[in-house]
């Protein structure tokens, strides 16, 4: 426990250096933001610290932003080319050990890579691999409502749906919206439906709950911080962003009072890869050593 105390520290002080903005990122042209997205992907690596039994884990996350052409109705990728429409994909991954044993996540978040996309996610998707067996999980946004469906191993949270109607935002989606629409991100109260890693490794159910919302400012002026607060769990979220485009994740940090619960702090990022072409041994290699794997 100790190092939860040790740890949260650290990230309090860095957080004790930021002071409440009026608003977020500088913003940029639609034009813009587009031209950031038309080529290949941005492929981040972070220095992930996890909470788990109690404990927490070193362990290595990565974040894959991409442009992708999707099928809406379906919701899928849209390989056979029957329309225009684009999302942003993101894939981040987290890799770290409990005890003898591995585990790995990995959400999928498709955000319309629309001007003023801000909570309009379509889908996520979340799996859980460990010893003990994995979760799937997948939310869909269809009208004005939002369809969650869980599959697991454990007997009571197999086969269950939870439903949200109206305005409500999930958590997940925060991090493909601060890419393309921070601007619309809400400040103040809403309801939001915290993160599916969260609400997995605690067992709960994936239902929104009220929340507090603000922008932070670094001092140094390179950085804004958008901060997620639950009063009804104590539990915070702060993800660190670029002031200016393309506002890359640079750092996030997740507590529930005094305890760390993650963080992740950039270690290198490269942009504009076409990684599904270093699929052979020798080009493989050089792209994970640029990653610093």
């Amino acid at each position: 426990m100790k190092a939860f105390f040790g740890l949260f520290g650290v990230f309090s002080s860095l957080l004790a250096s930021c002071e409440e903005a009026s608003s977020g990122p500088e913003q940029a042209s639609w034009e813009k933001v587009q031209a950031v997205w038309s080529g290949g992907a941005e492929i981040s690596r972070y220095e992930l610290q996890q909470e788990r039994y109690g404990e927490l884990r070193k362990g290595e996350a990565v974040l894959i932003f991409v442009r992708e052409p999707f099928l809406k109705d379906r919701q899928v990728k849209d390989e056979s080319g029957q329309g225009n429409f684009q999302v942003l994909k993101m894939n981040a991954t987290r890799n770290f050990l409990t005890g003898v044993y591995p585990y790995q996540t990995m959400i999928s978040v498709f955000q319309p890579l629309e001007k003023g996309s801000a909570g309009e996610v379509l889908k996520v998707t979340t799996s859980i691999q460990e010893w003990c067996g994995h979760v799937f999980m997948q939310s869909n946004r269809r009208q004005d409502s939002v369809k969650t469906e869980v599959k697991s191993y454990f007997e009571k949270e197999d086969n269950r749906t939870f439903e949200e109607r109206g305005t409500v935002f999930l958590e997940d989606e925060v991090w493909t919206a601060l890419r393309v629409d921070p601007f619309g991100l809400p400040v103040g109260q809403v309801r939001m439906v915290p993160g599916t890693l969260f609400t997995r490794f605690t067992h709960q159910e994936p239902v929104a709950e009220s929340a507090q919302t603000r922008w932070l400012a670094a001092k140094g002026g390179q950085t804004v911080t958008y901060e997620i607060t639950y009063p009804q769990s104590g539990r915070t979220l702060a993800i660190e962003i670029q002031k200016k485009l393309p506002y890359s994740i640079q750092s996030w940090t997740e507590s529930r009072g005094q305890v760390l619960l993650s963080s992740g702090l950039l270690k290198k990022q490269l942009n504009n890869v076409d990684y599904w072409n270093y699929n052979d041994r020798k080009n493989g290699k050089k792209l994970r050593s640029k990653l610093g794997f």
